[in-house]
């Protein structure tokens, strides 16, 4: 039995099969899209959560659940595209030949400022009260002697 032994640029020269290349195209664009979606429902549907009746009440469950999913997925987008690529580069498949993988990193790139977006909306979360804890106004409320006599 005779091994045919295939040089490296030969074995490089193999393109990612449907699936890779579904993953590339498709998954990391997904995840960046989705970041970028929850980031902005967070910022804007939910962001009426926090005051009720001139009352501050503090970012609601599902602002958290918004903003960390969202980080998330802005995270797990280059984590899937570098390991869509090593898992090509260690099956010999060249991957920058592809329209996928040339798709992808572009969004990936241009998903730096939705990542950004997406870290401030986490910070957010935690900063302090806007108004300094008393009511809308940001005026404490000083009782009856505030009142001006007269």
């Amino acid at each position: 039995m005779t091994m045919i032994r295939t040089t490296p640029s030969a074995a490089l020269s193999d393109a990612p099969p449907a699936t890779w290349r579904r993953w590339t195209a498709l998954g990391v664009p997904g995840l960046v899209a989705l970041g970028t979606a929850l980031a902005l429902l967070q910022g804007t549907a939910f962001a009426h959560d926090t005051f009720h009746d001139c009352h501050y009440f503090g970012p609601s469950l599902r602002m958290h659940i918004a903003a960390w999913a969202g980080l998330a997925c802005g995270l797990a987008a280059p984590m899937l595209y570098v390991a869509l690529c090593r898992g090509a580069a260690r099956r010999g498949w060249d991957h920058t030949a592809t329209r996928a993988s040339g798709l992808a990193l572009a969004v990936l790139i241009l998903g730096v400022l939705p990542l950004l977006l997406e870290m401030f909306g986490v910070w957010v979360l935690y900063a302090p009260d806007p108004s300094g804890g008393y009511d809308c106004s940001g005026l404490a409320v000083l009782g009856p002697a505030a009142l001006p006599a007269g």
